[in-house]
């Protein structure tokens, strides 16, 4: 009994001590007909200067199969809308290019809204370039994103924690890259 307690106690002291950045973010999971969608919160919410309401991106990727395939989508909700000067119309949507930093480089990532210009999907034309990008994401501990919300002026930066979006989607045979 005192070996078990001493080894109860050791335990409840690692996770108080545990740097909550290695544990990661906490991983949003909702399946419904076959989509699964894995999503996290960035690590800090931005402001809005004129509604003082504090607004948090969200980075998510979505799986679903289709027969024998299955077919990935990644997502940014910046949870608001982003200024209109970055967008560029395309068809029915707007794109929309955003600086990322995945890891240590930083690049340029081109994004599309569909409709109402507060959710955006990785254009990624073809699934290998999804699969490619995905897979960048899913090798660092953290990405950024960067962008200007609507009415602010004032660039900001989400970051996100995705080493636990790493070990849920291993969780997701719907979600295997392959």
């Amino acid at each position: 009994m005192k070996t078990l307690r001493a080894i109860l106690m050791s335990g409840a002291i690692a996770c108080a001590l545990w740097p909550p950045g290695l544990l990661g973010q906490d991983v949003h999971v909702t399946s419904d007909n076959g989509v699964t969608t894995l999503s996290v919160m960035a690590q800090q919410p931005y402001g809005l200067i004129y509604s003082g309401h504090a607004k948090t991106p969200v980075l998510g990727v979505v799986c679903q199969q289709k027969g024998k395939k299955i077919v990935h989508a990644i997502t940014y909700s910046p949870g608001g809308i982003v200024t209109e000067q970055e967008y560029s119309a395309w068809g029915n949507s707007a794109s929309l290019v955003l600086e990322m930093t995945i890891g240590e480089h930083r690049q340029p990532t081109t994004w599309v809204s569909h409709s109402n210009f507060q959710s955006f999907d990785y254009v990624g034309k073809t699934e290998p370039e999804r699969i490619h990008f995905l897979q960048a994401l899913l090798s660092v501990p953290t990405v950024s994103v960067e962008f200007t919300p609507f009415l602010t002026g004032i660039p900001t930066s989400s970051t996100f924690n995705l080493t636990g979006l790493q070990a849920e989607f291993a969780k997701h045979p719907e979600c295997a890259m392959k």
